[in-house]
């Protein structure tokens, strides 16, 4: 008969394991649920103790239905300013960790849902009808625009996600409180699905409308452009870098892609702000959705770790949407 000395508790998934030992020697495991709220965090895109993986943060926390706490508000000194989500403590005004934070895929505005003991609507739990299926028009190389049906709801809808979707998987696009929205940075010539869902004051999520696929047009707009290239930080075997892209021309640059060739042997292995792949030495960055409009005079930034050999020499020429850019 097993009696019962010294116990201790580990949290696992399926709830908390109580692991106990006998005063005879003997061990026994009992496992009952534990209901507790688990939250990812505290994390940034990148930090000087080393880097974060924030897009397998986001995606895992939502696949897993977990919470998570990015850092961080704003007033960072001492070398790590660049954790701030907004300037000044200025809402408006959210840097590029703010921006992937809270608009990016699995982001704070795509995966988040108002407590109820919060909402206006008192504990409301129905959620909205299914909007319409959408459908596209002004269709570019690097934008199109959807509109759809309203959905409805006893107490009111309160904004639209749209989602892109890939067989059974689905990625945040962006979010609107109207029934239509134009998504940039799209690839030329390529095929995607979206799909809208409604949300209510309560955060209560309606069934996904039907889907409409969209096919962008070849080719992309030229560009007059300028690029900053630095290095943030070296490590042996790797580094941190930084690409300010300047949009020097009239008219706002609506979707891009950016080439560089490396001539060091260096190899990208995360960046934030785009998409990046690499073949070889060289290196293609497709604009993120949040960073994808440039307006004339504006710039976007680009934060990327990389690995490197003995020398980290820096790249000669960039191309962005096909046209050469000075360097500044």
């Amino acid at each position: 008969m097993f009696q019962a000395g010294v116990c201790d508790q580990a949290l696992s998934a399926s709830g908390v394991e109580q692991i106990c030992q006998s005063r005879g020697g003997s061990t026994a495991q009992l496992r009952r649920p534990a209901k507790l709220p688990i939250v990812v965090g505290e994390f940034g895109h990148d930090h000087s103790d080393g880097y974060a993986d924030e897009d397998a943060i986001l995606a895992t926390a939502q696949q897993l239905r977990l919470g998570y706490l990015g850092w961080s508000w704003s007033g960072n000194g001492g070398g790590v300013e660049y954790l701030d989500m907004v300037t000044n403590f200025d809402p408006n005004q959210l840097t590029s960790w703010g921006q992937r934070l809270f608009n990016g895929a699995n982001g704070i505005a795509a995966t988040s849902k108002e407590a109820a003991i919060y909402s206006s609507a008192g504990g409301d739990t129905t959620a909205p009808t299914a909007p319409g299926t959408p459908t596209a028009s002004a269709v570019t190389s690097s934008s199109a625009t959807l509109t759809w049906a309203a959905a409805s709801d006893a107490t009111g809808v309160t904004g639209y996600g749209v989602v892109r979707v890939n067989g059974t998987a689905e990625t945040a696009a962006t979010t609107t409180t109207g029934t239509s929205t134009t998504l940039t940075g799209l690839a030329p010539a390529t095929s995607y699905a979206f799909a809208v869902y409604a949300r209510d004051a309560a955060g209560n999520r309606s069934p996904r409308s039907g889907t409409v696929t969209v096919t962008t047009a070849a080719g992309g707009s030229t560009a007059a452009c300028a690029v900053g290239y630095r290095v943030t930080g070296e490590w042996s075997g790797g580094f941190q870098g930084e690409i300010v892209l300047r949009n020097t021309g009239a008219s706002a640059i609506n979707g891009w892609t950016l080439r560089w060739t490396f001539p060091g042997g260096q190899r990208v292995s995360n960046l934030w702000g785009g998409t990046a792949t690499q073949s070889g030495a060289d290196v293609t960055v497709t604009s993120a959705s949040y960073t994808a409009n440039i307006p004339a005079a504006g710039s976007a930034t680009l934060g990327f770790t990389a690995t490197r050999g003995s020398t980290n020499p820096v790249p000669t020429g960039f191309t962005l949407n096909r046209t050469a850019c000075t360097s500044s």
